[in-house]
């Protein structure tokens, strides 16, 4: 073999290594940008997975740290959130001073379920949908804390399956 083919076949494998590599970053490009994964296999596209925002029932009084639950509260103009009793007796926010009576005494707003708009007690609704918390975790029915990791709950053994669920919004 003289020089002249040697160069030519190395010049032709490296022409067809460059294209082989643009082929493999245009399919990636054209698989990001129109889901043609989603689309080849029949499933849909992952959607951006809902938190569960943690609302005012689920918060502690600033006054002895127990959840608020139900219980109505005493909002400061600083922003903490007190049990009624345990604000009422004080007379005033421990942490700016603000005097009982400029507080909002209201029912705590409640978390509702992203899929159904039922009311929420912990992680899981009545119609079987488990919200995770920003934390990467959710409240078991036995009420114990589960990585959503590892679904599966250390206390009573529960195993919880992820599944893809589509919300259903009401039309108008």
């Amino acid at each position: 073999m003289d020089l002249g083919n040697t160069l030519f076949t190395l010049g032709i494998i490296i022409l067809l290594v460059a294209l082989i590599a643009m082929v493999i970053v245009f399919q990636g490009y054209l698989s990001a940008k129109y889901d043609l994964p989603g689309r080849a296999t029949g499933r849909p596209k992952k959607k951006s997975t809902t938190f569960l925002d943690e609302g005012e029932d689920e918060k502690k009084c600033e006054i002895c740290y127990g959840k608020i639950n139900e219980d109505p509260i005493a909002k400061c103009a600083c922003g903490r959130i007190f049990h009624e009793a345990c604000a009422k007796p004080t007379g005033s926010c421990p942490y700016c001073g603000t005097s009982y009576e400029n507080m909002e005494v209201r029912e705590p707003e409640r978390t509702r379920c992203p899929v159904c708009g039922k009311f929420l007690k912990g992680s899981i609704c009545s119609c079987g949908a488990v919200i995770r918390r920003k934390d990467d975790t959710f409240v078991c029915k036995c009420g114990n804390f589960v990585d959503a990791g590892k679904p599966v709950c250390k206390k009573c053994g529960a195993v919880y399956e992820r599944t893809i669920m589509k919300v259903f919004k009401e039309k108008k």
